[in-house]
């Protein structure tokens, strides 16, 4: 008879969500095979791309996840899970880059683009992967390095030559110093957005804390701030600068304009306040007052209390914020690229103008990689600095 913690009872959903998704899409194109780069493309399934190792290693990794799905969810069993999700993405990357080789073979200007199958399937994998690392018994830097993984082995595929069929691989190449360009420019106006935003964001949450007058003024500019819709936001910034920079030299030597980036750094910074303000405020309002009275009941001062209670409390709800606001800044920065200050999101608007989807998958895949990079790097930094206490659940 099944006990109510043995786990048979009902399957793990998300395990079995991901296989029964990514068997939805085993018959879907896996990518097209295009003549050269204006091409529409013909589509292939990963039963046509012949590569029968990969057809094998990816239907019997999605059938295991699914048996895996319905047995007890002991430690061994996630790590199984863990395991398979690992195998399937890396057997499927390596399969796409061995179909599009033998698809674009004596093609001088053939290409392939991965297609709603791959899309999917990699999709699958990554839920069966990351949900059940979220359950796992490890070092959270462990769940980082396994995470990272695929993109290891797909960074080695990448530099061995085995990826060089893809289109947007392809377009990497033609771009490839413009692209480290760019995303310096990213990666820069990304953090200086989050670091002035840090500088601003958290004495205004403590200010709005420590004086009650002022929380409901802060909190409503903050809140405002979010709803105004990114792009409009960024078009705001160009007539006022654009003024001042006309009216005043020493601003328009200094860099500052109407376009560029100075207007994409100020909307940025106003962007990432709020997940720092509302934690900087959070960070001082968990703290009970039974803590405070013990603390002066020992005898503290008011710099002890500040260096032994309030701030091993407050950094780690501080820099969750901080991960949260990076994490959107690297989003948002793609917008700039519309008002002149680059970055990755010149490649994907200049994709879409030339009706390029290689090229917008090309600037879009970086940014996802550095959110992903910024998200579990900070919460390794975050689980490292919680009190053991605090400690109740993984990141």
């Amino acid at each position: 008879m099944n006990t109510p913690d043995d786990g048979r009872d009902t399957p793990e959903k998300t395990t079995l969500f991901a296989a029964v998704l990514g068997a939805a899409a085993l018959f879907r194109p896996l990518y097209a095979f295009k003549e050269n780069r204006v091409a529409l493309g013909d589509p292939v399934s990963l039963f046509g791309a012949g590569v029968p190792w990969g057809v094998f290693v990816i239907t019997a990794g999605l059938g295991a996840a699914a048996v895996l799905a319905f047995a007890p969810q002991r430690s061994s069993i996630r790590w199984a899970k863990i395991a398979t999700g690992l195998v399937l993405v890396i057997a499927l990357v390596v399969t796409l880059g061995a179909g599009g080789d033998l698809a674009i073979r004596g093609e001088e200007f053939g290409r392939v683009t991965p297609s709603s199958g791959f899309w999917v399937i990699l999709l699958a994998g990554f839920i069966i992967v990351q949900g059940s690392l979220r359950g796992a018994e490890a070092p959270e830097a462990l769940k980082v390095l396994v995470g990272l993984l695929p993109l290891a082995v797909a960074v080695g595929l990448l530099a061995a030559g085995r990826l060089d069929s893809l289109a947007p691989v392809q377009e990497y190449y033609n771009r490839e110093a413009r692209f480290a360009s760019e995303l310096g420019a990213h990666v820069r106006l990304a953090g200086a957005a989050v670091s002035a935003a840090t500088l601003i964001g958290v004495p205004l949450g403590v200010l709005a804390y420590r004086k009650r007058t002022a929380e409901r003024p802060v909190f409503a500019l903050i809140n405002g701030i979010q709803t105004i819709p990114s792009l409009a936001l960024f078009g705001l910034m160009i007539a006022p600068l654009a003024f001042l920079s006309r009216e005043f030299p020493v601003l328009r030597s200094l860099g500052i304009r109407g376009i560029g980036n100075a207007p994409a750094l100020i909307a940025l910074t106003l962007y990432a306040l709020l997940p720092i303000v509302r934690n900087a405020y959070t960070s001082l309002a968990v703290i009970r007052g039974s803590v405070v009275d013990a603390g002066k009941g020992m005898g503290m001062s008011r710099g002890q209390m500040f260096r032994y209670i309030e701030v091993p409390i407050a950094v780690p709800i501080i820099l969750s914020g901080i991960r949260v606001s990076t994490v959107q800044a690297v989003g948002n920065t793609a917008v700039a690229a519309l008002i002149g200050a680059g970055g990755l999101g010149a490649f994907v608007f200049q994709g879409l103008g030339q009706g390029a989807p290689d090229l917008v998958v090309m600037g879009v895949i970086p940014i996802v990689l550095l959110s992903v990079f910024v998200d579990r790097g900070l919460a390794v930094v975050i689980r490292a600095l919680t009190p053991q206490g605090l400690k109740e659940a993984p990141s």
